[in-house]
């Protein structure tokens, strides 16, 4: 595990101090309101983080990607609806622009970047890097854009692309390491690229081998997160080989150590539900406006039975109308008492008592 002195050196050595007392403070500050909403469940907050897709497009065909065996029709946020619905968020300091698609496949991607920037607003996403040619990548800095994950899935040529179909593998190298120059050429600390790997039973072998492309890159810090799988995707599942993955993770620890590259992993085990904070601080809004606790119940393959159990619409009422009617209400209130909501069935980080036909919400 990472000390909280490796995490500080990290941030300033790849943000500064006055990006890394930025972010404290955002996370300080909405760690309060969360614990306040918590204790006080009848006290309306609103969100000052919140996840809102991008769009529903892709140029690649991963193979753990629900998107991939989807057959409905592909669709943009538009900056319209964007204006509306940070409109219904008074009090938002921060927001993902990660969806189930490529971000920079949605025509406005730089006017709805445009557009929270001119409102202050921290902005972050992850991003496959196959569109982030040096014009992209200059404006991207150019517009301040604070974070970006590139989804690395593989450390070679073979894994990579036998996972991201469509990508290739030595070009999405090159725009990292171009995105990375071109940062220390404008003298800007952002973004602050990190490395975003998900671990499935195809490339768990190559985990110590991503370490290294991040430090050859000139990245500080790669993030292991677990396949979530649905009907389409189960032979990707990492439990059957959970020792295997277990020892390569510990290996990649060790030469993280030596690279001096913080590692975070959120791997197999899971917390109990009641310690879940997603509701109050990453809500997932798809590109259309509807309102999920988060971006897991919404990765299941199938996007129109999903919003049938949304909780409401951003572009047409505001977050305290949804957050305080009665299903979002009945959902939050299932944490505490250890119960894992139904639409939180495939949650890969939390686990709880299952949900019983006396606790269905009806939407």
């Amino acid at each position: 595990m990472n000390s909280h002195w490796d995490l500080l050196r990290y941030k300033l050595r790849h943000v500064g101090l006055r990006n890394t007392l930025r972010v404290a403070y955002l996370d300080l500050s909405e760690h309060l309101l969360y614990k306040m909403a918590k204790r006080f469940p009848s006290v309306s907050i609103s969100p000052r983080s919140i996840q809102i897709e991008c769009t529903t497009r892709c140029n690649l065909k991963c193979e753990f990607c629900e998107l991939s065996y989807w057959t409905e029709k592909p669709s943009d946020l538009k900056l319209a609806n964007m204006e509306k619905m940070v409109a219904h968020l008074p009090n938002l300091k921060r927001l993902d622009l990660t969806g189930i698609g490529e971000s920079l496949m949605n025509r406005e991607f730089f006017k709805i970047v445009e557009f929270l920037k001119s409102r202050g607003v921290y902005v972050t996403l992850n991003d496959n890097f196959t569109l982030m040619t040096e014009s992209v990548a200059r404006r991207i800095v150019e517009l301040g854009v604070d974070q970006i994950f590139l989804s690395l899935d593989g450390a070679t040529k073979e894994t990579y692309e036998k996972i991201r179909a469509g990508a290739n593998f030595e070009k999405v190298l090159q725009n990292a390491r171009g995105l990375v120059r071109i940062k220390r050429e404008m003298r800007k600390w952002q973004p602050e690229v990190k490395i975003n790997a998900v671990v499935c039973s195809a490339n768990y072998h190559e985990l110590s081998g991503i370490v290294e492309l991040a430090h050859e890159i000139g990245i500080g810090m790669v993030q292991f997160v677990n396949v979530m799988t649905f009907e389409n995707t189960t032979s990707l599942d990492t439990q059957r080989v959970k020792r295997e993955v277990t020892e390569k993770l510990e290996a990649a620890r060790n030469r993280a150590r030596q690279l001096d590259v913080v590692v975070k992993a959120e791997l197999f085990e899971k917390l109990p539900v009641r310690q879940c904070d997603f509701p109050w601080k990453r809500n997932f809004v798809t590109y259309d406006g509807h309102v999920h606790p988060c971006c897991h119940t919404t990765q299941t393959g199938d996007r129109k039975a999903q919003n049938l159990r949304s909780f409401g619409n951003l572009i047409d009422n505001s977050f305290d109308e949804i957050w305080n009617n009665e299903g979002y209400t009945t959902f939050r209130e299932k944490m505490p008492e250890g119960i894992l909501p139904s639409q939180c069935g495939n949650c890969p980080r939390y686990c709880g008592k299952q949900d019983s036909p006396t606790h269905q919400i009806e939407v």
